[in-house]
């Protein structure tokens, strides 16, 4: 016989679970767990500098991996600390899974009366705590179940700090058996759709006159990105992806019209304004896609949803047909049909999808016109732009910003599978660092770029620190406006200049990067970008590229996205588009040609 303390049964539970991350700290209920960790081979167990930032670094490699990391917190003001982080994982369906520590319960209290449940449980997908040491592995294992199965999301167990050092008695050869039978995975069963409605769904995108395809998280999730891009090809139906679904349609795709989701611009807007029938799969319409309504939408869109989780099923949008069922196995019984021959494409939708296409085209050629390198202060595009092609084609892009996220989206993202993160749910500022540490331990050899804003940049620049302890390399592009850019720009259109708050001011980033011991170089003029962008990359180090870009320009689709958020407020059509704060040059020609298309949806050739 043997005796296990609590928190030895916890370590291995978990050990056997497969995590290969975790974030803690040594001292605290939860020190000898994480120290557990620390001493492991093929583990990563990591103490950020700020308290914030673990539940980060945990999303980011478990959105990379598709499997949760483990968060440790041993006391309630790191419970608290880490709810950004969990809040972003519920935002995006990503499966952490948290491990606090909590007071014992004093006589006569409830047990639950003082557990950490109370701040994770809004956020996580299930919640549980443990009352003795027997019920550790069981738990481990109903948690690591509970987030991968069906719409994926994070977990939390909540054990008493007296239940983590008392012990436990049991033969040495009976617990990896007993640890087996209760944490292994079971084969879960996946959930096909009702072949009724997958065909009633079909054939009703097929005989609308302006079909419309957008593909969600749960593809990614699915790893369904091959079914959806065949599936979209096959039918010849115009398509885009959400922020989360990002890269399950390939960029080469004739059907894909742009995006991810409003940062593909014209093109994307006139396809929800005038499709009258829109196949959504894995997606619940978010913010960031106007949560599918007017004025975004048409109003009279014929929805068909497909998603694992009932709850998802019309959260945001009317649903005429509701397909339960991974996306996946739903996009495969869909191929099936359409492969088969029972399905055929309608040529009728050829003309739609050119129209689309063409105005796609013309959109981005003039975005990508107006992105070069003539202007006085480096205009973001080009920054974007010139980064993307001097980035190694297999670089994986993490994103955080407000107006810096949109600018990356226009030009950073690569359309391809599993190759680029925003964590869109929540709109998480500050997450950038972090995220990249998380997914730089999930594949060390894939090169990383992390764009961000100036703002973002500072929530969490103590973790470069962190990043250079770790020995990784990645390179942080900042594009320093020297302000809260989406917020000066809705100041300087409804109230022409009260840059209360917005403003940051001239800050050397390169040089607080240095002082962490990383590369740092700042970047002012736009021939310097590309050999700086090299530089960092070879310098083997933590990077930081601080590039200062022009606070007077924005990207055009967030003037489109302003235009539906605040439709009913007064603002100055002059403000609204940069007058007098730009100068009369084409950025005001091309904003105003924008605007006009996006409110009166119609070409002006």
């Amino acid at each position: 016989m043997v005796r296990i303390s609590g928190c030895d049964l916890l370590a291995r539970s978990l050990e056997r679970a497969g995590i290969s991350f975790v974030t803690g700290k040594e001292e605290g209920a939860l020190g000898p767990v994480f120290k557990h960790f620390k001493s492991r081979k093929g583990i990563t167990a990591v103490t950020p500098r700020g308290d914030t930032a673990g539940a980060m670094m945990a999303y980011g490699n478990t959105y990379y991996n598709l499997f949760p990391a483990i968060v440790l917190t041993s006391t309630p003001a790191e419970a608290v600390n880490a709810l950004t982080g969990v809040g972003t994982a519920w935002g995006d369906k990503v499966p952490v899974m948290v491990v606090s520590a909590c007071p014992d319960p004093r006589t006569g209290a409830s047990p639950l009366g003082r557990t950490q449940g109370r701040f994770f449980s809004p956020f996580c997908k299930w919640s549980a705590a443990v009352t003795g040491v027997e019920e550790i592995p069981a738990a481990v294992g109903r948690a690591l179940r509970e987030a991968m199965c069906g719409c994926s999301g994070p977990v939390h167990i909540d054990v008493p700090a007296g239940v983590l050092s008392r012990e436990y008695e049991t033969a040495e050869e009976s617990l990896e058996a007993w640890l087996a039978a209760q944490i292994d995975p079971e084969p879960q069963a996946v959930i096909a759709g009702d072949p009724a409605l997958i065909e009633k769904g079909l054939r009703m995108l097929l005989s609308a006159e302006r079909p419309f395809i957008f593909s969600g998280g749960g593809v990614a999730h699915a790893r369904a990105w091959a079914e959806m891009d065949r599936l979209v090809r096959l039918l010849g139906v115009p398509a885009s992806t959400s922020m989360a679904g990002e890269g399950t349609i390939l960029g080469d795709n004739p059907c894909y019209i742009g995006g991810p989701s409003y940062v593909g611009g014209e093109a994307f807007h006139r396809a929800i304004k005038r499709a009258d029938c829109v196949l959504a799969v894995g997606t619940v319409l978010g913010g960031l896609e106007g949560f599918g309504q007017p004025p975004f939408w048409n109003a009279d869109i014929r929805f068909i949803q497909v998603d694992i989780d009932p709850i998802n099923i019309c959260l945001n949008a009317p649903v005429e047909v509701s397909i339960l069922g991974d996306a996946g196995a739903v996009l495969r019984q869909m191929l099936e049909l359409v492969e088969s021959g029972e399905m055929k494409p309608n040529p009728a939708h050829r003309p739609w999808l050119e129209h689309l296409r063409e105005v796609g085209k013309r959109w981005r050629a003039r975005v990508e016109g107006e992105a070069d390198a003539s202007w006085p202060v480096i205009h973001q595009g080009y920054l974007a732009r010139t980064v993307r092609e001097a980035a190694d084609p297999e670089t994986f892009f993490a994103i955080d910003g407000g107006n810096t996220a949109l600018w990356a989206g226009m030009f950073c993202m690569p359309h391809r599978p599993h190759s680029a993160v925003f964590p869109a749910g929540m709109g998480t500022l500050g997450c950038g660092i972090p995220v990249a540490i998380g997914i730089k331990a999930a594949h060390p050899e894939r090169p990383l770029v992390l764009i961000q804003g100036d703002g973002s940049f500072l929530y969490n620049v103590q973790e470069l620190d962190t990043a250079r302890r770790l020995g990784m390399d990645f390179v942080t592009v900042i594009f320093n406006d020297g302000c809260w850019n989406m917020i000066k720009g809705c100041q300087d259109a409804f109230f022409g200049g009260r840059y209360v708050g917005a403003i940051l001011g001239d800050i050397d980033y390169a040089a607080i990067a240095r002082g962490f011991g990383c590369y740092g170089r700042r970047v002012e003029k736009a021939a310097d970008i590309e050999p700086a962008f090299r530089e960092a990359r070879e310098s083997g180090l933590p990077a930081v590229l601080d590039v200062v870009v022009d606070p007077n320009t924005f990207p055009e689709p967030l003037l489109s996205f302003a235009l539906g958020e605040f439709e009913g407020v007064r603002i100055n059509p002059l403000r609204a588009l940069g007058i007098p704060k730009i100068k009369i040059d084409r950025r005001l020609w091309n904003r105003a040609k924008y605007g006009i298309n996006i409110v009166l949806d119609r070409d002006l050739r």
